[in-house]
């Protein structure tokens, strides 16, 4: 048998006061004030019978929620999105607020969501699709827009990569790139970004393999390509990857093909994450701040809450991390 669910009514029996008196205090509501031994008695009680608000009572009562929804799209793990979620949720427990995460999938679509949960704002750190879209704006519930912000960690990210191997002397240079749809939108985004930086920084237009999602074939393809562009007069000397993953293929496609990091080929990735500092070499890389980032949209999601129009700017830094796999370009290239 499930376990009775304890009400309201249950602590008011064991503190002794009136279930609307409970209801005043355990929702926070400010139209009543009680003695604090009142208060007391309530929250001890409560905490003794384990009791926990129903949200859905709450928010009929309230006319609100206190759910922000993320909206996502399935992508392969990544710990910068984890430290993204996790930053947004502690940003949001600070102003009372849950966060809920939805990644989006061809089974299940917002509409159905939102019959489950009435969140007071949508969070869209993916792009929503037109349906989707459709749905939130006809909803009620405020949309919050995170792509911006992302775009402009984006270009961020493609300028960190080139300016750090344009300062080692680099003028020709690799960019090991993705097609995989979970990644549709990241990656042509971050494309563009390195490809605009280089061309801001005078160097010759990049040589570019676009591999799929890694499989056991993957590094002898990325070998192949990689002995391609070191031979010859005027050879690549660096390689900007994807993210770390894709750069740690290409160390170990390099190695597949005899050549050695940094002194034939520098490779830089993208998220510093645990596994780039212990990698032979160790890589360099470049990370999104991503509290600067839960930080921003928390703002954008105070402005919807007081129903404000949002003056924030949005911008995100990337910062560059330096280890062994990056150093000079070798003389004559």
């Amino acid at each position: 048998m499930g376990a009775v669910r304890v009400t309201a009514a249950d602590v008011a029996r064991v503190a002794g006061v009136s279930r609307s008196t409970v209801s005043y205090i355990l929702n926070g509501s400010n139209k009543a004030s009680f003695p604090e031994a009142t208060v007391a008695k309530v929250k001890d009680a409560a905490r003794m019978l384990r009791y926990t608000p129903h949200a859905a009572a709450r928010t009929l009562r309230r006319g609100e929620s206190s759910v922000v929804l993320a909206a996502l799209q399935s992508t392969p793990e990544s710990t910068s999105i984890a430290s993204l979620l996790d930053e947004l949720a502690a940003a949001m427990a600070t102003r009372g607020m849950s966060l809920v995460t939805w990644t989006a999938a061809p089974d299940t679509d917002l509409r159905t969501v939102l019959r489950d949960v009435t969140p007071h704002v949508i969070v869209e750190l993916m792009p929503l699709d037109e349906d989707d879209q459709s749905v939130a704006q006809g909803s009620g519930v405020e949309l919050v827009s995170a792509l911006p912000t992302i775009r402009s960690g984006e270009e961020a990210i493609g300028e960190g990569q080139v300016a750090h191997l344009a300062a080692h002397g680099h003028r020709r240079i690799g960019l090991v790139t993705v097609d995989e749809p979970r990644l549709n939108y990241f990656a042509p985004l971050r494309r563009a970004a390195v490809e605009a930086s280089a061309a801001r920084h005078g160097l010759a237009p990049l040589e570019t393999v676009v591999l799929g999602f890694p499989d056991e074939t993957t590094r002898d393809q990325l070998a192949e390509v990689l002995r391609e562009w070191t031979s010859g007069p005027d050879p690549v000397t660096a390689i900007a990857a994807y993210n770390d993953q894709f750069a740690a293929l290409t160390l170990s496609a390099a190695r597949h093909a005899g050549l050695s990091v940094p002194g034939d080929l520098s490779v830089i990735g993208v998220d510093d994450e645990p596994l780039s500092a212990w990698l032979e070499p160790p890589l360099s890389t470049v990370k999104l701040d991503m509290r600067s980032l839960s930080t921003q949209l928390a703002a954008l999601v105070d402005d919807a809450l007081n129903d404000v129009e949002s003056r924030h700017e949005i911008a995100l830094d990337a910062a560059l991390v330096v280890r062994q796999s990056t150093g000079a370009a070798r003389e004559g290239s």
